[in-house]
């Protein structure tokens, strides 16, 4: 259905449990509404509606707020009756409720605000782009890796602070590599307690070490360990409390890094014959989970009518801000944080990987621009090859006879990026 056809617009405010869908006319007048529970009698109740209304000479478009790629099982059925769905910006929305000017916070109210936010750019309405079945799959495993990451940082940050209480030493001797390391948290999740580690011997000790770090600790690292705890005078009262407390947090890292693993394991797997990530696995630095993350959330770059839309897609391109003759760039916040996050990591890898990439950076600090600022300049120079390489379908090759960005930067998407033999 071509949204140039639309004559009905409903709203939808989607909920944990329910739905609330409300429709107007092309006259911007209520012509009916529904609630329909989230699941899958209610998307084919609400279906069935839209069906009714198409048998009336209506031709219906959904909208709804904050939609980044699915609003629940209900796309599918939507996508089967080819009922064009429009995804809504939250601010826009907030913003045309100001507008309005009636405060309520209602779900029909809310839905009402969609459907005629809808009528009012009835001209300007973009439906929400198709992608494939394996990109979504590739954004949903990217983002739960990161979900992960962040959990595994935060109970990181626990742990440590807990042993620093109850057990500074532990830091301090530098006994293992990282506190993370699998060997670490298995010690700690087994043997917490100061007084449980002064009644084992180094016999007990050194086999459960060699064997969780497959031979690399063993009964030299036992007997520093016991000779330490043994050497400690002092006594908590809430020593239990510690114990168990660092046990915990020991146990859920040890879980997070086991989940975080299968779910790398299933990103390379998503990636294989993938063109696309082959095409930007080219780049020196980009490796499986960042190039998942960064295609997860791109799409297609068929999206994006030049490397500047990208660019501020991945919030490393500033937009024009002036009054009069006053003209200046400013930072928007209204960015995909994680293929921000992606792409600012690429250009760290990059910069370590790359010696084009490196020099670009270097020649940026020369100018006097901060660690930050430069890495940032790097970010937005990459995303013109990544843009040209992605349209072209063609790998990354340095250019020959180094690199001129400055004089480059405005035409670079304009160009081709060059292709390998």
């Amino acid at each position: 259905m071509s949204l140039a056809s639309v004559n009905c617009f409903v709203g939808l405010d989607v909920g944990r449990e329910t739905m609330e869908a409300l429709w107007i006319d092309e006259e911007g007048q209520q012509v009916g509404s529904m609630g329909f529970p989230n699941n899958h009698e209610g998307y084919e109740e609400f279906i069935e509606k839209l069906t009714e209304l198409e048998g009336k000479g209506l031709s219906p478009v959904v909208g709804v707020e904050g939609h980044s790629g699915e609003v629940s099982p209900l796309d599918e059925y939507l996508a089967g009756e080819r009922i064009p769905l429009v995804s809504i910006q939250p601010y826009r929305v907030h913003s045309h409720k100001d507008v309005l000017g009636q405060p309520k916070k209602t779900d029909h109210y809310d839905a009402y605000v969609i459907a005629d936010f809808l009528w009012s750019r009835r001209h300007q309405l973009t439906e929400m782009p198709k992608f494939k079945k394996q990109v979504q799959k590739v954004k949903k495993l990217s983002r739960t890796n990161q979900d992960l990451q962040k959990e595994e940082n935060r109970y990181v940050n626990r742990l440590r602070q807990t042993v620093t209480e109850y057990f500074p030493e532990f830091l301090q001797e530098d006994w293992f590599s990282k506190l993370t390391g699998t060997t670490c948290l298995s010690f700690l999740a087994t043997y917490p307690s100061l007084v449980k580690l002064k009644r084992i011997d180094i016999e007990e000790l050194s086999k459960f070490l060699k064997e969780k770090s497959q031979g690399h600790y063993g009964e030299k690292l036992a007997t520093a360990i016991i000779e330490k705890v043994n050497s400690l005078s002092r006594s908590l009262e809430d020593e239990q409390a510690y114990a168990l407390r660092a046990k915990s947090m020991a146990k859920l890292l040890l879980t997070i890094k086991k989940r975080r693993k299968e779910v790398k394991k299933a990103i390379r797997e998503a990636l294989k014959g993938w063109e696309e990530a082959d095409i930007l696995k080219s780049l020196p630095g980009a490796g499986d989970i960042l190039t998942a993350q960064l295609l997860g959330e791109i799409g297609s770059i068929d999206r994006f009518e030049n490397s500047d839309a990208l660019a501020l897609y991945c919030g490393v391109a500033p937009i024009p801000h002036s009054s009069g003759k006053w003209q200046t760039d400013k930072n928007t916040k209204r960015v995909n944080r994680v293929a921000k996050d992606a792409l600012m990591q690429l250009a760290q890898c990059s910069k370590r990987y790359n010696p084009i990439s490196n020099q670009y950076y270097q020649k940026k600090r020369d100018e006097g621009k901060s660690h930050w600022h430069a890495l940032k300049c790097l970010a937005r120079n990459l995303i013109r090859v990544i843009y040209a390489m992605l349209r072209d379908r063609t790998y990354y090759q340095p250019h020959h006879g180094g690199e001129k960005e400055d004089e480059k930067s405005q035409s670079r998407e304009e160009q081709p990026a060059m292709a390998t033999a």
